[in-house]
Parts: C-alpha cells; structure tokens; sequence
C-alpha cells in the first residue's frame, strides 16, 4: 500500500503532542513553572477502529481528549483529522468539528446540568448546531435515546435520578445525537 493511500484511511493523526500547564505564583501570579501534563504523545487512529486511552490516574487521558475536540490548546504537536490540520479552526469550522468529534468523560454526571432534564441536555446539541423544530428535536432524542437503551419517560427526569451506568449511556447519547 502507498503512503498516499495508507494516510487517507487515517482519521485521527496525533503527532508529538505535547501539553505543559502553567504554575503561577506570588502578589502578580506570573508564571514560576510549568506541569508537564502530556509529553509527546503520537498515535494514529484509521477508519473504524476503535481506541481506548488506558493508565492511571493523572496521567494525561482527559487532557489529551480535550486537545483532541479543541476544549484546551496544545502547547505544541499537531492534530489531523480526516487530513485536515484542526489546530487553525476557529469559529463557525471549529463548530463543525465539534460536530464529527465528540468527547464522553469518564464520570458524565460533571458535564450534566443538574437543573436541566436529561432529554433537554441531550438535545441541546441539536439546537446549537441548526436544529430548531422542537419537535424535531425531540424525536431525534427518543431516537437516540432508545439506541442507547433508555425510554421516553427518561427524558423528563435529572441527572440525580439515574445510575453511573445510565449517565454513562446519557453522556454517549449526547455525543450520537449529532
């Protein structure tokens, strides 16, 4: 197979990603020091397979998923997806990329607004990304939500009301509705 060919399978290239967090100090806090989060991290994800981040605690698996959807920078390495350099998009490129790549935290009751129904909050999405017809809305999330094994009646309860499983399966359902 040829390098052309073989690139064009790939989804996602991370190449020597690299991730330092400032440590700051004093009356001024300026910058006295620098956590290495991520030390160059390379890997490649091609057309249908499937990767897990594996380690423990600390280590650097969310700061890399967050690099990855552009919710933090990198402080250097680069980051393609379907080809495409990722780390110029902004605005309304950067709110299509969220679109195509979706991030489900570990614990997802953190990213759940406990006074927002689960239904609202998976279909919340939807409605940043163009979907406007209410009900619209609401039948893609019974959809979505039926796939990932919750019923109708879910929709109306809080993130408090469920099991880790179920957010688990929230969290997910929210990343497919797009």
């Amino acid at each position: 197979m040829s390098e052309q060919s073989s690139t064009a399978d790939n989804l996602i290239e991370v190449n020597d990603l690299v991730k330092y967090f400032p440590v700051r100090g004093g009356v001024l806090q300026r910058t006295i020091a620098h956590v290495k989060a991520v030390e160059k991290v390379s890997f490649v994800v091609k057309r249908g397979e499937t990767l897990g981040l594996v380690g423990e605690s600390g280590c650097g698996k969310t700061t890399i998923g967050r690099m990855l959807v552009r919710l933090i920078e990198p402080t250097s390495g680069s980051i393609r997806f379907e080809g495409r350099d990722i780390l110029p998009l902004k605005g309304a490129e950067l709110k299509a990329l969220r679109r195509e790549m979706q991030i489900i935290f570990q614990d997802p009751f953190s990213s759940l607004d406990p006074r927002t129904p689960v239904g609202d909050s998976i279909g919340e999405g939807l409605l940043v990304h163009g979907v406007r017809d209410a009900r619209e809305r609401q039948r893609q999330v019974r959809e979505i939500m039926h796939k990932v094994g919750l019923e109708d009646y879910h929709a109306r309860r809080y993130p408090h009301e469920f099991s880790g499983g179920q957010r688990q399966r929230i969290g997910i359902a929210r990343a497919l509705v797009l």
